[in-house]
């Protein structure tokens, strides 16, 4: 089996994150609002941690928010908000833009064009946005961004009636081919059967870096029990393996899991978003990564003394 068939066996203003990693409380509301973003398709060069420079898509929240690390957007809303998100295209290439589980088929938006996609925001969970004509290139080529949807007037849940928590952060995880970066930056062909990703990020940051950004390092309180929204907005399959505790799998793609256990790692596979509970029993600081081996590289080298989708669970 080879490298792609192993990632993909078995599986097919208000709005942005203004609060860091989400892991502050979300203010409690009782009332609709209609959210309203514009975001920026467009390619940009990306500096991975061992100094490469990389084109890639993204989608930039135009009036100078974020999402969490080095993401350029993110939206946070609450059931019952309306979302009015404008899409902008500066690509060279047609695009909409889908959410995968609650938004599909929307109207396409041409190159120096803009779209305007108005919708309710669907049930509360984790989710991220995309684009839905390029397919898995968008993905591979960093054309997402994080949803979260809390559930409204009560911040201190995942969902109506579910588990709560203390705090909780948002990690998003993808990744990039470079061969696919630069084929497609230029106008070349490339055939998502040869990817074979070689940087690896959790919110667009790879380590040791996440290990100095808020929304990335991972902070709490024995005692606390934290939620962690795990998006997989990439292209392969990803098994987030925890050191120092076990987490509770609460929800995947919002469903809830019918039965619990304790578990030390977690698949997140394609297009899958895992929400987990994990109680911290005890204070230290321990590595969160994926199990997937070259996943903590930068191109096939540990840097610093490792890099990729590794982050740092610090508790006191």
């Amino acid at each position: 089996m080879n490298r792609r068939d192993f990632l993909t066996a078995g599986l097919s203003g208000a709005a942005a994150f203004s609060l860091s990693g989400l892991t502050r409380a979300v203010p409690r509301r009782f009332t609709e609002a209609i959210v309203d973003v514009t975001l920026v398709a467009e390619s940009v060069t990306k500096a991975t941690i061992d100094g490469e420079l990389i084109p890639v898509w993204q989608f930039r929240d135009a009036s100078g928010g974020g999402g969490p690390g080095a993401l350029t957007s993110g939206l946070v809303v609450e059931t019952g908000d309306t979302l009015s998100v404008t899409v902008q295209n500066n690509l060279d290439r047609a695009i909409n833009f889908v959410i995968p589980g609650a938004l599909t088929g929307t109207t396409a938006v041409d190159p120096g064009n803009s779209q305007l996609y108005s919708f309710p925001a669907p049930a509360a969970g984790s989710y991220f946005y995309t684009d839905g004509i390029n397919g898995e290139i968008g993905r591979a080529m960093g054309l997402a961004g994080p949803l979260v949807v809390m559930p409204q007037g009560d911040p201190g849940r995942l969902y109506p009636g579910g588990p709560t928590f203390d705090r909780q952060y948002t990690l998003v995880l993808n990744e990039l081919d470079d061969r696919l970066n630069t084929a497609i930056d230029t106008g070349q062909p490339y055939d998502m059967v040869d990817y074979e990703p070689n940087y690896f990020f959790v919110n667009g940051l790879s380590f040791p870096d996440t290990a100095s950004d808020a929304d990335t390092l991972v902070a709490m309180n024995q005692g606390e029990d934290v939620a962690l929204r795990l998006i997989n907005a990439g292209a392969i399959t990803n098994p987030m393996h925890f050191h120092g505790y076990h987490v509770e799998v609460a929800t995947r793609d919002r469903t809830p899991e019918t039965v619990v256990v304790d578990k030390d790692t977690i698949l997140v596979r394609l297009e899958e978003c895992a929400d987990v509970i994990l109680p911290v029993t005890q204070a230290g600081a321990f590595p969160l990564h994926t199990h997937f081996v070259p996943g903590v590289t930068a191109n096939g080298v540990y840097v610093n003394p490792v890099g990729g989708a590794l982050i740092i669970l610090s508790a006191t």
